[in-house]
Formats: structure tokens, C-alpha cells, sequence
């Protein structure tokens, strides 16, 4: 599940061949358990509309088979994992990534001091990956990956740090909005090692999906909130201001993470760097869908990059390439799950701006990550609503 987000595991073997290993391994978990019947009944009744939609999509236009199949693994295999073990899901998923941020920040920092090059001589035998150009892309991505273009920034085992970013923030969500998953100890690590890690990734996204789960967080009023843990919050994010704003470090950091994306010659200006990727990006998906309204039925992705669209509004960029019917059904059952499993109105605000945040920035929307936090709680009560009825009827 975690490879899908891009690690170096559906490069090695083929990214064809690991949506087939994945779309396997979904219907086989699937199947073969029943204690969740009532919630597998309607997930897969959801699974099927999302696929067979797309498949008439795939019939009239470019779109592939392969990217139909793509789109319908991530949330089959989210499910999946999360049938295997639903009582220790989240908990095994957090832990997960706790070791694999760990080993980045460990990686990352041995980078920034001795230099990108120092690992130069293990980088023969990591798996390689390349430009279209056949250019070096990237070293690695099994555990940690050495990303030639993002040398400067935390990848992690990711492909690029705006993937890396998403897994964080909704590790980030979980361990804020969730508390009573975890003890109390491990938490403040897991939001210690997360927070930091997030940091390291210099990711514009990732800083926004900071301060919508800052906000959110301290807005949060639900009596499960542990006191500690927001006053232990509130000391990181005034720490870190200070850090940023009093030395010279945290001034060359703002500067590059910043100032230089939507500042130019002293003014304001978002065609800069990644600033300028994304307005462009999203201006230019509005611009498709008014001048050629066609679209919005689904014409794939090679046809759009023909078009000459592209960028990374993915949350704009997928409805044209997939279908505004096929996409409203993937988002319009998420969201409605979001809306009906919450603990309350900030619970709900900060999954959607989550979504909304890595959506608008990032081009790859189909994060696994994104999926179980809209999902996990409509899991959980279906699951337990099941297991109730179950128990009744044997005490009966």
C-alpha cells in the first residue's frame, strides 16, 4: 500500500505489473474473509460503480485500462489493509512510518553535512532511476531515496517530498485527531519525529498542510484532546517561529522554502518556481474546461497532455483525464464518509483542506494516505456496527 505513493517498488518491477499484484492481493483479502460483510457489501458495490465507470470512459478516449486500474487499487488496497488487521491498522501504519521517517532524518542530515555525493560510492548499488532523458533521477527508494533533483530536500523513501509531505500530514492528523489510538509516550515521539521530518522536506504543500493542522488542532474541541499534547504542540510551533525568524539558518531556510517562490525583485509574484507551477497549473485546467467543456466527460491523459495540459492541480487534472461522473463518484463517497464519521465540524475541515491542500499542489492526488484518512472512521463504525450485530444475535 505504502509503495503505491512512489517507491521504488512499482519502478523495479513494472508499474503495470504492480497494479496487477495489487488488484490481487485486494480481491484475494477480500474474499476471503467475511467478518465484515455488511461493510464489504457496499464498499465493493462503491469499488465496481468507480471501475465500470471509468471503463466506458476507456472504451471512447485515451484514457488506459491501466490508469482505470490504477485509480481503483488505491482505495481497494487501502481497504484491504486494513481488513487484514482492523483492530491494529492504524497503530501498525503510524509505527511504519515513525521508523521510515527516522531513517530519513538520519540519511537527510548525513547529506546536508558531508554532502550529496558522500554516498557516492554505495549509489552503484541501489536501484536507479532515470529521466525520460535517461538522465539520473533518483538513487534508492526501498528505505530512503537519494533524489538528484531534490538533493537539498527530504524525499524519504518517495519519489519526490510533495508525496512524502501528504504521508506525514495525515500521520500528523492521526496522531492529533486520534489520540486515543496511541499512549501517551509514543505519541509525543511520533509527533516530535513527524513534525521535524515534515520540515526537512522544504515542501511548500507540506508547510500549508502544517498551518491546517495547526489551526485545526487548536480550534479542535472535543474532550478526547489530551491538554498536554496541545500545550506540547503550541511550544513546537513557537519554538520553531523562533528558530525561523531569530537566526541566520532559519532566515537562509525561509528564503529557499519562501521568499524565493512567490517573491521577485522585491514584489510579489507567483510565477516563480513551484508557486508559479501551481497557478499556472490550475489556471490552466479552468482555461481547458472553459474553452472545451468536452472534457469534463473524460478524455485520458495522453489526450490532455496533447492538449498541452498538465501541472500539478491533480484534484483539477484527474476529473478531465477520468470523468467528472467517475471522479464524483471516488471523491463524492470519500466525502460523504468524511461528513457522516467525524468528531466534529474541525474534524471534518481539516480532512477536506487536507485533501484540498495536496490536491491543488501536488499532481499525484491518488495517495493512499489521503484515502485512509478519509475512510478509516467509516471503516471502523461499519466494522463494529457489524460486530455488534454479530454478538447480538449469538447472545439471542
Amino acid at each position: 500500500m505504502m509503495s503505491s505513493a512512489g517507491m521504488a517498488l512499482p519502478a523495479y518491477i513494472g508499474n503495470d505489473n504492480f497494479i496487477i499484484i495489487l488488484l490481487l492481493m485486494g480481491m484475494y483479502y477480500v474474499f476471503k474473509r467475511k467478518t465484515i460483510y455488511h461493510l464489504q457489501t457496499h464498499f465493493l458495490f462503491f469499488i465496481g460503480g468507480l471501475f465500470f465507470s471509468m471503463l466506458l470512459i476507456v472504451i471512447g478516449s485515451t484514457l488506459s485500462l491501466g490508469t482505470a486500474l490504477s485509480v481503483t487499487s488505491i482505495p481497494l488496497i487501502v481497504y484491504t489493509t486494513y481488513k487484514i488487521d482492523p483492530i491494529n491498522y492504524i497503530q501498525r501504519l503510524i509505527k511504519l512510518i515513525f521508523y521510515i521517517a527516522l531513517i530519513s532524518i538520519i540519511l537527510f542530515t548525513a547529506t546536508r553535512l558531508f554532502g550529496f555525493n558522500s554516498f557516492s560510492g554505495i549509489f552503484p548499488h541501489l536501484y536507479t532511476s532515470f529521466y525520460r532523458e535517461g538522465q539520473v533521477y533518483s538513487y534508492g527508494g526501498f528505505l530512503y531515496r537519494f533524489v538528484t533533483l531534490h538533493s537539498d530536500r527530504n524525499c524519504g523513501p518517495f519519489g519526490e517530498p510533495g508525496q512524502y509531505q501528504c504521508v506525514l500530514s495525515v500521520a500528523l492528523y492521526f496522531i492529533l485527531f486520534r489520540p486515543n489510538l496511541f499512549e501517551t509516550k509514543k505519541r509525543m515521539q511520533y509527533m516530535i519525529v513527524f513534525f521535524l521530518t515534515l520540515i526537512t522536506t522544504l515542501s511548500t504543500s507540506g508547510y500549508i498542510g502544517m498551518i491546517i493542522l495547526i489551526f485545526c488542532f487548536l480550534q479542535y474541541t472535543s474532550k478526547t484532546v489530551d491538554k498536554r499534547m496541545k500545550y506540547a504542540y503550541m511550544i513546537m510551533v513557537i519554538g520553531t517561529i523562533l528558530f525561523l525568524s531569530m537566526t541566520k539558518l532559519g532566515n537562509d531556510f525561509m528564503n529557499t522554502v519562501v521568499f524565493n517562490k512567490i517573491y521577485e525583485n522585491g514584489q510579489l509574484d507567483f510565477s516563480n518556481s513551484s508557486g508559479g507551477a501551481r497557478t499556472t497549473s490550475i489556471s490552466s485546467v479552468l482555461s481547458t474546461i472553459y474553452h472545451h467543456p468536452i472534457t469534463l466527460i473524460g478524455v485520458g491523459y495522453d489526450e490532455l497532455r496533447d492538449m498541452g495540459v498538465g501541472g500539478c492541480a491533480g484534484f483539477l487534472f484527474l476529473p478531465l483525464a477520468i470523468g467528472i461522473i467517475s471522479f464524483s463518484i471516488l471523491f463524492g463517497f470519500c466525502f460523504c464518509q468524511v461528513f457522516k464519521y467525524n468528531k466534529g465540524f474541525w474534524d471534518i475541515m481539516v480532512r477536506i483542506f487536507l485533501v484540498l491542500n495536496m490536491g491543488l499542489g501536488q499532481p499525484h492526488i491518488m495517495n493512499f494516505a489521503l484515502f485512509t484518512m478519509m475512510l478509516y472512521p467509516y471503516f471502523i463504525a461499519n466494522s463494529f456496527k457489524k460486530a455488534k450485530k454479530i454478538y447480538v444475535r449469538n447472545c439471542q
